[in-house]
């Protein structure tokens, strides 16, 4: 990125081992003056329970910081990650305990990545204990894929109950998915209709529009009828027509908080395969989600709907904690 060029720049940082506050801190001082972070601002501090992983673990702390860079997103995460280093992460299995947690979630207007780096985060937008201390700092920010501000994202995920939509992949794996999280997770799931018409194609690469939207798109799809509020995943998009972000319809019962796109990350389709990225086009939040390993593919989608809902406290007054 030309340093002449400055994009708005929103990591989080998580702990749950060791002194959790002192190593969030240690972050955030190492992160404020590096020459590449620019106004770096600080949500409160949040506790949450830990979502997934091993039993046993303890509460994490969690936090974001907004700030400006000339940097790319791969330095930014190179700074990051030479930080938790110097703190002493060791990385271990997956959504085990850590002593500190840096990502990078969202990077000026930029959509794909590489090896070990996607932005936006693919998993962002279910994570309560991200969306709620960004809207300390930087509940302006839009996702550059949907166009939705974060404090949209978290208003949205509070209008109803955890749900998730597949689309991408097949019929069969989404079925199968939607059996294993009913049987595995006790969670309500709703089965496939049958396929609609293929997506239109311009050159190697889908063509701009909504996943959802009218009859003709998907005339087979039902509306979904949910009489509580228990968290709920289905095979299809349902119909609906409400499709503006602050629609009084968008509170729907039966309408998903989420799009979770499938998606086989071989060498041909990982990314940031150039038919894999959009840089806009789609207006309902999104959730991306790699199935070649269905195991880790159904405890992802069960803990993304823990995430949506997850209680959120705040310990600290403002986010001058370190």
């Amino acid at each position: 990125m030309s340093e002449s060029l400055t994009a708005q720049c929103l990591i989080s940082f998580g702990s749950n081992l060791g002194d959790r506050h002192a190593l969030i801190a240690d972050a955030a001082k190492r992160i404020s003056v590096s020459p590449w972070v620019h106004g770096l601002q600080t949500s409160r501090l949040f506790q949450t329970p830990p979502i997934g992983g091993p039993q046993g673990q303890q509460p994490f702390l969690n936090a974001v910081a907004a700030f400006n860079t000339s940097a790319s997103a791969r330095q930014i995460l190179e700074l990051l990650q030479a930080t938790e280093q110097e703190l002493g992460r060791q990385r271990r299995e997956r959504w085990d305990a850590r002593s500190i947690d840096l990502d990078v979630i969202l990077h000026g207007q930029l959509v794909g990545g590489g090896t070990g780096l996607i932005v936006p985060h693919p998993r962002y937008t279910a994570r309560r204990f991200v969306l709620e201390p960004a809207c300390d700092v930087a509940a302006h920010y839009r996702d550059p894929r949907f166009g939705w501000t974060l404090k949209q994202l978290a208003e949205h995920l509070d209008l109803g109950a955890p749900s998730l939509a597949l689309v991408g992949g097949d019929v069969s794996t989404r079925v199968e998915l939607c059996e294993r999280l009913s049987a595995e997770h006790q969670i309500q799931t709703f089965a496939a209709p049958p396929l609609k018409a293929p997506m239109a194609v311009v050159g190697n690469a889908p063509a701009m529009g909504r996943p959802f939207d009218t009859d003709e798109e998907a005339p087979t799809a039902p509306p979904i009828e949910i009489e509580n509020d228990d968290p709920w995943v289905s095979a299809y998009v349902p119909r609906f027509t409400s499709s503006a972000k602050d629609d009084s319809d968008s509170n729907s019962r039966g309408i998903p908080r989420l799009i979770a796109r499938l998606q086989h990350a071989t060498a041909e389709t990982c990314w940031p395969a150039p038919h894999q990225i959009w840089p806009s086009g789609w207006d309902w939040p999104e959730y991306r989600l790699e199935i070649d390993d269905l195991d880790w593919a159904v405890s992802e989608i069960a803990s993304a709907l823990d995430s949506m809902r997850c209680p959120v406290h705040a310990v600290t007054d403002d986010g001058r904690w370190w």
